[in-house]
This record gives structure tokens, C-alpha cells and sequence, in this order.
């Protein structure tokens, strides 16, 4: 077997992923292999391992005896090394990789002939599945049993309900993981509809979410669920609320998904992305709801769980941490308007994106210099705002979801109304508007903005104009379908501020 390579870069990304023991082991296993091919592993190696940036024809230089396939061999049989290597260091760890490891020498010990030898593993086995909620590898076990009692003369039978309890078991398994993926299948799908379609902006739009969900939910569901059947439940819920703009019902799903963990601590060591996500989607509610005592106490909860854990955390969590954490410390200065605090939190955080910037997707940073601008805003720092901005409207930055790239828009229009460029605004905020109907997102509130927006201050800064767009802003607010715009921007404090003829930060600090 030949480990494929879609991307050149998939080799220079892996190497650079590794830390110091890994890259040691690496090493030390490449040198126990009878290749003559270890010098040339450990020369590209090295090589990439070294180099900053991916320089293909540079590397491909250092080894001019290689024809172009030869070196493509190279780099994947390398690549298919380390993995080895890292199968190797991280098995010791990962029950999963012991018990599908454990599964196979019970496979070859069948292949042999010793067929009581590989019943015996199997049993060892099944309680380290059985712990770790993994079903599917758990049927799997089973049903290499079953096969094994099936064809071979064992001693199962001389047990009492030993063959008649394997098949029920496994008969229960196949139900529950039947239960499981349905539910996973409507969890991927109705994640799908929301980043296609957004937020629900009409009654029609919420008819079609509430008929697709309930047509693909389960028509039963169990009494008795198995762990990943009642998180990912919850979970689905979770999305099927947010879309519907029902922040309590996501709430309250968001802390039933993290019950089920409470009640089985062992799950959250084992798979604490799952777990950090439940607890972010629990921060994020709790933020959209303003409940900010309880905001701080899951914030709380978090921190010390991620501190906690930090250690045994793979990449993958390391990763997710880092966005749910900050993106948790982001929204507690948004809900207790501690602007000022935004300016050490985003030193912090552009320097610890430098560890994760591999792995890192553009639209998670975008997110980050979105909630800056924001920041930047409160703290009326217009131009410092606007490079947060620019990261995000310009198109070189890659795919974005419409939604927040027309509140970038809306946002940039905002820092030059301030900064004076008025001509600017006015010649810019059509197409705004233009791109904010055309996606069916222009709200009674938005229009009301970018009215406002159009004229100069002479005109629009009266005390009878600012009131007037303050109480239309306020029905939006109020508003079943156009409160999701107040997830981009706090229009109700800015707008305050330009009466008060204050920075949105002072608001709080004046009273």
C-alpha cells in the first residue's frame, strides 16, 4: 500500500505538525528499517523539516540522481513512514488504536489456525470498546465472533447464554448505530443548511427548516441511547434552534449535549473536542442571551477544563481550543463592553496564531478580525478598524459566507462615516445594500442604517433623526425574523453613542 499525496505541500504540512518527540522517533525508526533508501527519508526529511517555506524545486535540486517519478516515490513513501512512526507513539495512548490494533492479531491468530486463541482477545477487548462508546468497532468485534462461533467447534456452547447473549448484543448494537448515524446523517445536513442559507429570515424559510428536520429525525427515539446517539441528538437540536433565531431551545440543548458528558467523565478525556464544543455552543448562547453571569461561570468552567487537559490534548484539540477560547474571551469583552481590554487580547492572539496558522482555516481568522473591527469601533479606533476590515473584504483572503462579509461592508461604511469620508459612504453604501437584498438579509434595521449612513451629519445627526433611527432599530431588535443582525454589530450602543456624542466604550464608564 502507497500512501497517496493529492498536494505537494500535504508532506511539508505533516512534517511541520510534529513535535520534538515525534520528529525523535521518527528518526530512530527510520534507522531500524533495511532500506537504502533511509539516507535519502532522512535527507528530505531534514530538508523540509528545515525550510520555512515550500520550495519544491529547491528541494527537488538536492537529489539530481532522482528522476521526477522516483522523487514523487520519495516523498510519498516518506510520508507513509511517518505515519507509521506516529501509529507507533500515539497507540500507546489511544484505546481506539489499541483495540483496533488488539482486533487485528486476532485476525492473524484466526489466519493460523488458533481460533480459541483469537476468541480469548476478542473477549479482552470488547470491555475496552465497551468504555470508550465506540459501537461501531464494537459490532465489528462481535460479528468477528459470531463468524468464528459459526464455523469452528469452540467451548462458547458449553457456556450457559454465551452464544444467545452475543447475538443479542450485537443485535442491539446494529440498532443503536442504525439510530446513531441517522442522527449524525441530520446533524451534517441541517450544519449544511446553515451555512448555505443562514440564519431563517421569514416564515417560509422557517416552515422549510422545521419540515426538513422533523421529516429526518428519527421516529423513535430511545429510552435508552447510546452516548454518541443522545450527543449527537442534542446536537442536532442545537443547530435546528440556531437557525431559527431560538436561542433559549439552543441553550438549552447546548447544555443537555454537555450533561451527557458530565454523566460519563471517562468521554471527556477521550474525546474532548466533542465536549469543547458543547461547551463553546454553551458559552455562544449564553452570550446571544446576555446572561452574563452565567456566561462567566462556564467561562470559568472552560478555562479550567482546557488548563486541566492542555497537556494530553492532541492537534486537533489544541486547535479547536485555541478558537473556542478565544473566541469565548472575544465575546466576554463584547457582552461586559470592556472594550479596552480588546487591545492586549489581540496582541495575544495574533501571537499565538503564529503555532496554528497551518492548520488554521481563513474563515475562523476572519471571524477574529471581524470581532476586532468591532472592538476597534467601540474603542473609536476607525482606522485601526478598517485594516481589521480589509483582512476580510479583500477578495484574495479566500471564501467567505456572504453574511458576514456584507457586515464587514456595513462595518467599513460605519469607520468612514466617522472618519469623515462621507463621499466615500454615500458612494459605496448602494452596493451594500444592493449585496444585502440580493442574499435576502436586508432587515427593516439595516435599511434604516444605511439610510442614515447616506446623508451627511448635518442632516442625519439631529436629535430628532437619531431618535427615530434609534426606535426603528429598537423594532428590529424586537423583531422575530430581524434580531439576527444584532449578532454583528451592538447598532443599539453605537447609536447611543451618537447621541450622547460619546465613544460606545464611554457609555458604560460615563453612567
Amino acid at each position: 500500500f502507497v500512501m497517496p499525496i493529492a498536494k505537494s505541500d500535504h508532506l511539508f504540512k505533516l512534517i511541520k505538525s510534529l513535535g520534538k518527540a515525534e520528529k525523535r522517533h521518527f528518526k530512530l525508526y527510520v534507522n531500524r528499517l533495511e532500506s537504502n533508501k533511509n539516507t535519502m527519508f532522512i535527507k528530505l526529511f531534514n530538508l523540509l523539516e528545515k525550510s520555512k517555506k515550500l520550495d519544491e524545486n529547491q528541494i527537488e535540486e538536492q537529489f539530481p540522481s532522482l528522476k521526477p517519478s522516483d522523487f514523487s516515490n520519495l516523498k510519498r513513501n516518506l510520508y507513509t513512514q511517518i505515519l507509521k512512526s506516529l501509529r507507533m507513539i500515539h497507540s500507546r495512548h489511544d484505546t481506539d488504536m489499541q483495540v483496533r490494533e488488539h482486533l487485528d492479531y486476532a485476525k492473524v491468530l484466526y489466519g493460523k489456525g488458533l481460533h480459541m486463541h483469537s476468541l480469548k482477545l476478542l473477549d479482552r477487548i470488547i470491555p475496552m470498546a465497551t468504555k470508550s462508546n465506540q459501537d461501531i468497532l464494537l459490532l465489528e468485534i462481535l460479528e468477528f465472533q459470531k463468524m468464528i462461533e459459526s464455523r469452528h467447534i469452540t467451548r462458547s456452547r458449553g457456556v450457559k447464554n454465551k452464544v444467545e447473549d452475543l447475538i443479542a448484543i450485537s443485535g442491539q448494537y446494529q440498532t443503536t448505530i442504525s439510530r446513531t448515524a441517522t442522527l449524525s446523517n441530520l446533524s451534517l445536513m441541517i450544519q449544511g443548511m446553515y451555512i448555505k442559507m443562514g440564519f431563517v429570515k421569514n416564515e417560509k424559510e422557517e416552515f422549510l427548516i422545521q419540515s426538513f428536520f422533523k421529516s429526518n429525525l428519527p421516529k423513535v427515539i430511545s429510552k435508552n441511547p447510546g452516548f454518541y446517539e443522545e450527543v449527537l441528538l442534542h446536537q442536532s437540536y442545537v443547530w435546528y434552534y440556531y437557525m431559527l433565531l431560538d436561542y433559549e431551545n439552543t441553550l438549552n440543548h447546548s447544555l443537555k449535549w454537555v450533561d451527557v458528558f458530565d454523566q460519563n467523565v471517562a468521554m471527556q478525556e477521550k474525546d474532548p473536542d466533542l465536549y469543547l464544543r458543547g461547551m463553546h455552543y454553551t458559552l455562544t448562547h449564553n452570550y446571544y442571551l446576555n446572561e452574563k453571569a452565567d456566561f462567566d461561570s462556564w467561562l470559568i468552567r472552560y478555562k479550567k477544563f482546557s488548563e486541566r487537559n492542555h497537556q494530553i490534548f492532541n492537534d486537533t484539540s489544541r486547535v479547536l481550543n485555541f478558537i473556542y477560547g478565544y473566541n469565548s474571551e472575544l465575546n466576554s469583552i463584547l457582552l461586559h463592553r470592556r472594550y479596552s481590554e480588546g487591545i492586549q487580547l489581540e496582541k495575544s492572539l495574533f501571537q499565538d496564531l503564529k503555532h496554528y496558522s497551518l492548520k488554521l482555516d481563513s474563515h475562523r481568522v476572519k471571524m477574529f478580525h471581524y470581532k476586532f473591527a468591532w472592538i476597534a469601533i467601540a474603542n473609536g479606533e476607525y482606522e485601526k478598524a478598517i485594516d481589521h476590515l480589509n483582512y476580510i473584504i479583500q477578495p484574495k483572503k479566500g471564501r467567505l459566507r456572504d453574511d458576514l462579509l456584507n457586515y464587514a461592508k456595513l462595518l467599513h461604511l460605519i469607520c468612514n462615516y466617522h472618519l469623515g469620508n462621507y463621499a466615500l459612504v454615500k458612494n459605496l453604501s448602494p452596493a451594500v445594500r444592493r449585496q444585502f437584498e440580493e442574499k435576502g438579509d436586508l432587515t427593516s434595521g439595516l435599511t434604516s442604517v444605511l439610510a442614515f449612513l447616506n446623508k451627511t451629519p448635518s442632516n442625519s445627526a439631529s436629535e430628532q433623526s437619531l431618535d427615530k433611527l434609534s426606535k426603528k432599530i429598537e423594532k428590529s431588535f424586537n423583531h422575530r425574523y430581524d434580531k439576527r443582525m444584532f449578532n454583528y454589530f451592538n447598532f443599539i450602543d453605537w447609536i447611543q453613542s451618537l447621541k450622547e456624542t460619546c465613544l460606545m466604550r464611554e457609555l458604560y464608564t460615563l453612567r
